[in-house]
């Protein structure tokens, strides 16, 4: 499925944006590929606990388990849609080399990231149920507002819609080093400060309501 949307959907943005095939290409691919695993995460994992909690009344079964288990599932399709990107890289940039050091690292803080946001939503929608729906509605809109279907060299580098936007720096963190071989460091440290605050977010609120769950379920 993700082949054949960047397929279809790459050469007609190309020619929208005036951007290069290849280039082109490859950069939608890989963005699709990151934003799909961020993305379905956070939107599954928003009702991960409501949904296992036959499991979480019954047994001893943590709430904080189904959150791992979202984010380890979709991890593992990440990893299956990453020869996509391999493929298309090959295409677009044949002679550079993948910088699988920092693009480690991108991936880790994409996987604390969505770790950080599901357990977030997922307690949140718990207690108000309609926060799953809002939760979609959110990360669709952000799709449209990222530089993923399009590049961020349409708008100037100053512009609120890269600088103001926490999953730019998300995204490019572990895009860039697949992209052109290269590193953004402004959007790493921006990734891992954001990871941090948001994690130490998540668990303070986990911690606060953990005993509570079972009975909002």
């Amino acid at each position: 499925n993700t082949a054949i949307f960047a397929a279809s959907v790459g050469f007609l943005y190309a020619v929208l944006l005036n951007q290069p095939i290849r280039e082109y290409l490859h950069h939608l691919a890989t963005s699709i590929v990151l934003w799909q695993f961020l993305s379905a995460t956070v939107v599954e994992g928003a009702e991960s606990v409501i949904n296992a909690h036959d499991l979480i009344l019954n047994t001893k079964m943590s709430p904080a388990s189904c959150i791992f288990r979202c984010v380890t599932k979709n991890f593992m399709i990440l990893l299956h849609n990453l020869i996509v990107v391999l493929f298309t890289m090959l295409i677009a940039y044949p002679n550079v080399g993948l910088n699988i050091p920092m693009f480690v690292i991108g991936v880790v803080l994409l996987i604390a990231h969505a770790t950080w946001i599901s357990s977030i939503v997922s307690v949140i929608s718990v207690r108000f149920r309609d926060v799953p729906l809002i939760t979609a509605s959110a990360m669709q809109l952000l799709f449209i507002l990222s530089p993923i279907l399009w590049t961020a060299k349409v708008l100037p580098s100053e512009s609120l819609f890269l600088v103001l936007n926490p999953i730019t720096y998300m995204i490019d963190a572990a895009r860039t080093p697949i992209l052109n071989g290269g590193t953004d460091y402004t959007s790493v440290l921006v990734s891992a400060a954001i990871a941090l605050l948001g994690s130490l977010a998540a668990y303070a609120l986990y911690r606060r309501t953990q005993h509570r769950i079972p009975y909002w379920l």
